[in-house]
């Protein structure tokens, strides 16, 4: 008689974890609420709603006639800002994704076997620690810290705009384009060292390639959110839109308030139709 050993049946790791981390959001979210304690009721009462239908009444009609030209050229400032932005974070993510992936420069990574000498693997887990805690910092402070420190150091403009919003979009883009080259298949770059080809070689001619359709995308996708954090720096002195936004509303000028958001909608827009044109034709 044969007896068949029966495995214990246990849930897999991952439903494991993702059954903790719902119980430990559901715990979050009532601790939140025991915290905040949010009075609904104040959404309704009657002076919300009295101040409401006041702002509304002095939002109509929007006011294009006299600020139509200063939309259109904060418009076009805001445009660039946003571009400016993109090309910064796209360039130094790019540079600074290889360092920061694991199975790169690192000991035992493509380009340094575990066994080379100690001052390679010193330099390469170096880059590793450096780069990372660089993308760390960019993506931890938000850009309207970034634009206020910048604003002190450089001319107020749209510069300050542009290099806050490239710096912060560096971290974030750094990060998802090293988790693109460590999940490369490295056969290929392996089998090119292998067979004698230098580091720049491999890099120039098979990493790189291989995560460009990566890297374009991420960019375009970020350019989307970016166009649409323009309007925060600019409320902090940046240029563009956010900033008339920040006289409008400091003057109560609703119906200029409501014109530029149009404005500022209009543009967001356009960049999403701009992005998404632009990652079909790359599929």
């Amino acid at each position: 008689m044969t007896h068949v050993a029966r495995q214990p049946q246990q849930a897999p790791r991952q439903d494991i974890v993702v059954r903790a981390s719902l119980l430990a959001a559901i715990a979050l979210l009532i601790f939140s609420l025991w915290y905040v304690r949010p009075n609904p009721g104040q959404l309704l009462a009657p002076h919300t709603i009295e101040r409401l239908a006041v702002v509304a009444g002095n939002s109509f009609p929007p006011d294009f006639m006299e600020q139509g030209s200063v939309l259109l050229r904060l418009s076009l400032q805001t445009l660039a800002m946003s571009i400016l932005a993109m090309t910064f974070a796209g360039v130094t993510g790019v540079v600074l994704s290889f360092p920061a992936a694991r199975n790169f420069l690192a000991p035992g990574g493509i380009l340094l076997p575990a066994d080379a000498l100690w001052g390679r693997r010193l330099f390469g887990g170096g880059m590793l620690l450096l780069t990372r805690a660089m993308l760390l910092i960019a993506r931890s402070i938000p850009p309207p810290i970034w634009a206020l420190v910048l604003l002190f150091v450089l001319f107020p403009g749209l510069l300050p705009g542009a290099l806050a919003l490239g710096i912060y979009t560096m971290g974030i883009l750094g990060r998802l384009m090293a988790e693109a080259v460590e999940n490369l298949d490295e056969r290929p770059l392996r089998a090119l060292k292998a067979q004698g080809a230098p580091g720049p070689h491999v890099f120039l001619y098979a990493a790189l390639p291989s995560t460009l359709p990566d890297y374009v995308a991420y960019i375009l996708y970020r350019w989307e959110v970016t166009i649409r954090e323009t309007v925060v720096v600019g409320l902090v002195g940046a240029g563009g839109l956010g900033r008339l936004l920040t006289e409008q509303l400091s003057n109560f000028d609703y119906r200029g308030v409501t014109a530029t958001l149009i404005a500022y909608l209009a543009l967001t827009i356009l960049v999403d139709l701009l992005s998404a044109a632009a990652r079909r034709s790359l599929r």
